[in-house]
């Protein structure tokens, strides 16, 4: 809004082009910027802005997703905010960001409407809890025609002692990591099947390839037991045209890893990971460049695991 200043012209009528900063803008995209960042000064009068500090193709907005809805759970920070932001970025018209932090989740939802236009709707999640499941689809259908993308990212990482590691603190992790994950996956493709078409993603980890160490059993178990579940839906499912892909991060730099002392030693490309990182390889498993993939765990850790 502050950058809007730098530059502008003001029009009085709506031609089916203008040029500006040197480019051609369509009646589409300069319309689209009116409507979702407001800059209209009467009835009568349009302020068509450019971001000087944005590249110039970024006034066309990548439609890639443009007419596509998604459930992203986890979805007020981390991993899967990154996610959602990246396909809104890309045109998605709609997403619903479920999480047990409901508080957080309407902040970013509100963040995420502002900065692409995408409409977002928070909706709290216990995925632990079926019936709350149950409600995640149900609110997702209230607000949205349908949903053609799932994005499985809640989760726990507890470091659990195998000593400590009892019968309730073993289900809490299964419970959310692997059990919450699966029924929204039983939901989501309620929905998928009638329309002949969906792409879930499963955040899985590297722990699933490699076992856990600072992380609990349990953890590396459930992620395990994810990247294993993953194959079996993409084979059941892929005659309905529904691909079903795992993420198998290493360490990313999120809340869930904020107090850890994890370093870069013997990571061949000398960094720990970025949300962006791991965003970028789930807008491509949601899109449909990867419509022949399915059924795979791709790996994004730096090199610190080669397969």
């Amino acid at each position: 809004m502050l950058l809007a200043k730098k530059w502008g012209i003001l029009i009085k009528k709506k031609p089916e082009s203008l040029v500006f900063a040197g480019l051609e803008i369509s009646r589409d995209y300069y319309i689209l910027l009116e409507v979702s960042y407001g800059y209209t000064n009467d009835i009568t009068y349009y302020f068509i802005v450019y971001f000087y500090n944005i590249g110039k193709e970024e006034i066309f907005m990548d439609k890639e997703f443009e007419g596509k809805y998604a459930v992203v759970t986890g979805g007020a920070g981390g991993i899967s905010y990154e996610a959602a932001k990246t396909l809104a970025k890309k045109g998605l018209s709609g997403v619903v960001l479920a999480d047990l932090n409901i508080e957080q989740a309407t902040i970013s939802a509100q963040k995420l409407e502002e900065e692409t236009g995408c409409h977002c709707y928070p909706c709290k999640v216990d995925v632990s809890i079926p019936q709350d499941i149950e409600h995640l689809f149900e609110f997702a259908l209230e607000k949205m025609p349908t949903v053609h993308i799932l994005i499985n990212g809640a989760g726990v990482c507890p470091t659990t002692p195998i000593e400590d590691l009892d019968a309730d603190k073993w289900d809490w992790c299964m419970n959310i990591n692997l059990r919450g994950a699966h029924l929204c996956v039983r939901e989501a493709i309620k929905i998928m099947k009638k329309q002949k078409y969906g792409k879930i993603i499963n955040i899985s980890s590297v722990a699933a390839r490699i076992g856990g160490i600072a992380s609990s059993v349990s953890y590396a178990a459930s992620k395990g037991g994810l990247l294993s579940a993953t194959k079996s839906y993409a084979k059941v499912l892929g005659s309905y045209n529904i691909n079903v892909n795992a993420i198998c991060p290493s360490v990313i730099n999120t809340n869930m890893t904020a107090n850890t002392d994890y370093s870069a030693a013997g990571i061949p490309l000398g960094r720990l990971g970025e949300t962006d990182d791991v965003a970028d390889v789930i807008a491509f498993l949601a899109s449909d460049a990867s419509k022949y993939i399915t059924g795979q765990g791709i790996d994004v850790n730096g090199g610190s695991y080669m397969n």
